[in-house]
């Protein structure tokens, strides 16, 4: 059937724009579960955690060393040599807790204990009550605040919470991110290509990104373009779960139903956006869930999942919007952008031989071919109107580390 609801690309909303759109109309039901701190790397808190224990429950040596009783260190360095190790001294190393008759360490560098454990402390030795004595609760006491709410868990975290005897976590669940991709001209990978076929390789680029976004991805097989098909799988997807992404079927074609199934089951927000590639963006709320219908070119549906599923899936795990590092970079070439969209422009960063800053060659994504915008190592997105001349400056968002960032050769 012809799409009666198609993007016009009259007033389009800007990216920010958009993101309020849903954001003001999503009333997000988020759920909690537990589960153990060791499988807990990078997920979010829901709440404050305390310590439930305290190290060390007991005083403990502060390093590796001989426990002793200071009092008969009260004139000095007493005659040692008639002790008996267990009776007059005992081993002490780092974290040992020992007899309480022994209130101080002396480092093992200080003493020299032979095969038959005589012991010699080295002259000049000063022994107080607690020296090198690490109290009660010098570690760790419960109750002390060791996970703030809604901070990502790193490594050290984890450790921090097992140290405070907290085995396992309540977090909040990974928003689920259904992925429709449709069209009759797609196949799957390892499929022969025949004319007028293309491989779906969105599926195998959303499934990772939603991945690294920290969302819990759910691909469906590839839809064919009809409305029966395309409404059974929006069907299913809204049951389970809380972020829908259609591709393809956005913009004019006649076979592009997909906007004209978002008006009849929902509001839709924007049919158009300010953004280039994927100006036929769709958004609309669906069953109280967001349904974003990303174009279906490869580069477009990249660039929707950058700037507009990453908001949403941090939004939902109230986290800020991912953002990568970016640095100030001297174009090789001018750089013009468009009076009615923000464009999307692959950038190759380079370091200046001198070591003083990085060069930027920018380049549309229409003049390169689509490995050229694969293999990018930077990327940059113009304002309106924007004008930048050879030799100026932009800040261009890296899309690898600066360790893999090569010598300019000029």
């Amino acid at each position: 059937m012809s799409n009666k609801h198609i993007p016009t690309y009259n007033n389009l909303p800007s990216r920010e724009e958009i993101i309020k759109r849903i954001t003001d109309n999503w009333k997000i039901k988020r759920e909690t579960e537990i589960i153990p701190v060791d499988v807990a790397m990078n997920r979010i808190p829901s709440a404050d955690v305390l310590a439930g224990v305290t190290l060390p429950m007991v005083r403990a040596s502060g390093g590796d060393g001989v426990a002793v009783a200071s009092s008969r260190f009260l004139h000095g360095i007493p005659d040692t040599s008639s002790w008996i190790p267990g009776r007059d001294f005992v081993r002490a190393d780092t974290g040992d807790d020992f007899d309480d008759a022994f209130d101080a360490v002396i480092m093992i560098e200080d003493v020299d204990i032979s095969k038959d454990g005589k012991l010699t402390i080295h002259e000049g030795i000063q022994v107080t009550p607690g020296k090198n004595v690490r109290p009660t609760g010098s570690t760790i006491t419960a109750g002390d605040p060791i996970i703030k709410a809604y901070l990502p868990l790193r490594p050290k975290d984890l450790a921090g919470l097992q140290m405070g005897g907290v085995q396992k976590i309540e977090v909040l669940k990974k928003p689920t991110v259904a992925f429709i991709p449709s069209g009759d001209e797609l196949i799957a990978p390892g499929t022969p290509v025949s004319r007028g076929k293309n491989i779906d390789t969105n599926s195998l680029l959303v499934r990772e990104t939603l991945r690294q976004f920290g969302a819990e991805p759910w691909c469906f097989p590839i839809v064919r373009d009809d409305d029966e098909s395309l409404e059974q799988a929006l069907t299913g997807a809204l049951k389970q779960s809380d972020i829908v992404v259609i591709s393809g079927g956005s913009s004019k074609g006649d076979e592009d139903c997909t906007a004209t199934l978002l008006h009849r089951r929902g509001q839709v927000l924007c049919h158009g956006s300010q953004a280039v590639p994927g100006k036929p963006l769709c958004a609309a709320m669906v069953e109280g869930k967001p349904v974003i219908n990303l174009p279906g070119p490869f580069i477009a549906a990249y660039h929707g999942l950058e700037w507009c599923i990453n908001y949403l899936v941090s939004y939902y795990l109230k986290q800020p919007k991912q953002q990568r590092q970016t640095v100030k970079a001297t174009l090789t070439r001018e750089l013009r952008g468009s009076d009615m969209v923000s464009m999307l422009v692959m950038v190759e960063v380079t370091r200046k031989k001198d070591g003083a800053g990085f060069w930027a060659t920018p380049y549309s994504i229409r003049e390169i071919p689509m490995w050229r915008c694969i293999a990018s190592n930077a990327q940059y997105m113009t304002k309106l109107n924007e004008y930048v001349t050879r030799g100026g400056e932009i800040e261009v968002e890296l899309l690898r580390g600066l360790a893999y960032i090569p010598i300019s050769d000029e």
